[in-house]
């Protein structure tokens, strides 16, 4: 294939064959990131992490001492009585559920306690799951949505329902409330029922599909893909058009602003697409290939590049500042309260904080 795949999707393979042989390296791939309103959690290889958003110190952090060889990529994902889900893509393939209000001191490390496990899934946690109430969808690498009850009280959870789909599950499912809609590396959109368990319909898109579809205001369902096209879904029959071609590469999930769709490809162009109309609004090359999402804050949108740089860039496509952050952004970043936190790659620090004009609150840098 083209060079591109140097990006990417390199990075994270290259990550998983090492970890399949021994260990991977820092820097290797990208980190895992999400947050509620106080606390930053930060999967970084061999460690996830509890980041105090006040002043970026660390709170605790997370390793399986009877799998050494367990690491995590993933964005972690928070229930609604507030445990943090991980999975890792090593080791023995793991998803554990940490309770950060339960913390225990091991070695002088704070830790916290481990609520729940699932060990029944055959390949390497990549994409976040999804909580849905009382469930948690949680697609693997090997192909298959493992649908767990977070409510029956098991410390070692059984599925309530294994549904199987294809190829490699790399992106968090999204959902109408009716069904949940999932991506494969196998070329496949795939929607089953959130009642069923049933697959409504597959619909093969020519290309790799690495980020989430994003639900648009007009109800359709839109996907970008590795065949460089935008893709407009009806997510009751499966019903597709492409809608838009990009100059390369689609790699994150597009972020949705009323009627306004915002997403990157490879070559570092940044689209503005109107769903009500099917037009175009505009494109802008800010620099360096764009492999995360777009983040809407306020009245404008933050953008992260592959060369280290963050953009706030306005609804009309006019940059408004940008902050180097350095070494290398392939995750999207999260805003939480007035802090935007971007965790890059090959610099000194692995999480840092900005505020809303773009300049640096804390950094984050484990003690050994």
């Amino acid at each position: 294939m083209r060079k591109k795949l140097l990006l990417m999707s390199m990075v994270l393979l290259g990550a998983l064959v090492l970890s399949a042989c021994g260990g991977a390296i820092r820097g290797t791939t990208w980190s895992g990131l999400a947050a509620d309103e106080t606390t930053a959690y930060l999967a970084d290889v061999s460690l996830v992490y509890g980041v105090n958003l006040s002043d970026g110190r660390e709170l605790w952090r997370f390793s399986d001492g009877d799998d050494n060889k367990a690491q995590f990529y993933a964005n972690p994902a928070i229930t609604t009585d507030g445990l943090v889900i991980v999975g890792s893509a090593a080791g023995k393939h793991i998803l554990y559920a940490l309770d950060p209000k339960d913390i225990a001191t091991v070695d002088n490390i704070k830790r916290p306690v481990v609520e729940w496990t699932f060990t029944g899934a055959g390949g390497p946690w990549v994409a976040s799951p999804l909580v849905l109430d009382n469930l948690l969808f949680a697609p693997n690498s090997d192909g298959k949505l493992y649908v767990l009850d977070l409510s029956d009280g098991q410390s070692q959870k059984q599925p309530v329902r294994v549904i199987t789909l294809a190829g490699r599950l790399w992106s968090q499912p999204v959902t109408d409330g009716e069904r949940v809609f999932i991506t494969s590396l196998d070329h496949s959109v795939f929607a089953v029922d959130i009642a069923t368990y049933q697959t409504v319909w597959s619909v093969d898109v020519e290309g790799a599909i690495p980020g989430s579809p994003v639900i648009g205001s007009d109800g359709m369902l839109y996907v970008g893909s590795l065949a460089s096209r935008l893709e407009r879904f009806d997510p009751q029959t499966g019903a597709h058009t492409s809608v838009l071609d990009a100059e390369d590469w689609i790699w994150g999930t597009p972020t949705l602003d009323g009627d306004d769709l915002f997403f990157g490809d490879l070559k570092g162009n940044f689209y503005s697409f109107n769903t009500s109309n099917g037009q175009l609004n505009w494109s802008t090359q800010p620099d360096g290939a764009i492999t995360a999402g777009s983040l809407l804050q306020n009245e404008h949108l933050l953008l992260a590049t592959e060369s280290g740089n963050l953009y706030a860039i306005s609804k009309d496509g006019s940059v408004l500042w940008f902050e180097e952050v350095g070494g290398k952004i392939y995750a999207s970043p999260v805003a939480v309260g007035e802090l935007i936190l971007v965790a890059p790659l090959e610099t000194d620090f692995y999480l840092t904080a900005l505020d809303a004009d773009g300049r640096q609150v804390w950094t984050f840098t484990p003690e050994n």
